[in-house]
């Protein structure tokens, strides 16, 4: 029976963050990385490229965008928003097909690299691991499909004092006391799911 392979209702993790921020990667690699790999079938992620970026209306109607890391930032949010709009269908495990690349993309060494031109092989390379089509990707993030899709990340980010914001079930994750989520993200969801599940 389905109930035995799916949950009768998955844990919604949001995680609000941008691309080239330190504390963001920690926490992609140290606490979503680990909470998708154990509870994955139980986890129903959303992620939010955008973090402290902000916007502005151009004369055209479209925006420009100005991140805390530099234009580079900027870049990479916006080919990690084009992979979560356009891969979305989740494996047997209920990993989204996005994630590898989300995952790949924020392990990636270069990303502590803000100055320079973008290096786009980081974020092809991502693309070929995890099997989504460069293509799709970066014809998105290029034209006004991306532009209007950070627009909307933009206005679903909430108001916070920090990044990585994490929002479980609707329920802000407490601070720590130095402007990061508290907490172990594997216990969270155990704890917001209440019932029985292998990695818990």
């Amino acid at each position: 029976p389905l109930s035995n392979n799916f949950p009768m209702s998955l844990v919604t993790v949001q995680l609000f963050a941008e691309s080239l921020c330190p504390d963001c990667i920690n926490y992609a690699q140290t606490s979503l990385a680990p909470a998708m790999s154990a509870l994955s079938p139980i986890i129903s992620l959303e992620v939010y490229p955008y973090g402290n970026a902000e916007e502005t209306l151009n004369a055209d109607g479209s925006y420009s965008f100005d991140c805390q890391h530099g234009d580079n930032e900027c870049i990479a949010n916006l080919y990690e928003a084009c992979a979560i709009e356009h891969f979305t269908k989740p494996d047997n495990s209920n990993v989204p097909q996005w994630y590898p690349f989300f995952e790949c993309m924020e392990s990636s060494n270069y990303n502590l690299n803000r100055y320079g031109p973008y290096n786009t092989s980081v974020a092809i390379g991502c693309s070929e691991d995890a099997g989504l089509d460069w293509e799709t990707i970066s014809s998105c993030a290029e034209g006004s499909e991306g532009n209007e899709l950070m627009h909307s990340i933009a206005l679903a980010t909430p108001n916070h004092t920090y990044v990585p914001w994490v929002v479980i079930n609707g329920e802000t994750v407490p601070d720590s006391g130095s402007g990061y989520p508290s907490g172990n993200l594997t216990d969270l969801v155990c704890e917001a799911y209440g019932g029985e599940f292998e990695g818990c």
